[in-house]
């Protein structure tokens, strides 16, 4: 399991703001249904949150460049 003290919880804005994307395009990478590979999103309540830091989307990130 992942250290919760080094993950960063982050919005699709704030992530877009990082990987240098538009909002759009997380929010629309995170759905199953746009893409084989989706950005994986934690779920609180009815907000979906990013978690910066964590190895899931270490990993996802790190596809990217395969």
């Amino acid at each position: 399991m992942d250290n919760l003290a080094t993950i960063e919880f982050l919005t699709a804005p704030e992530l877009a703001a990082r990987l240098k994307v538009r909002g759009s395009w997380v929010t629309e990478q995170t759905k199953r249904s746009r893409s084989s590979d989706p950005i994986p999103v934690v779920r609180f309540g009815k907000h979906n949150r990013y978690a910066w830091g964590s190895k899931a989307l270490i990993a996802w990130i790190s596809r990217r460049f395969s």
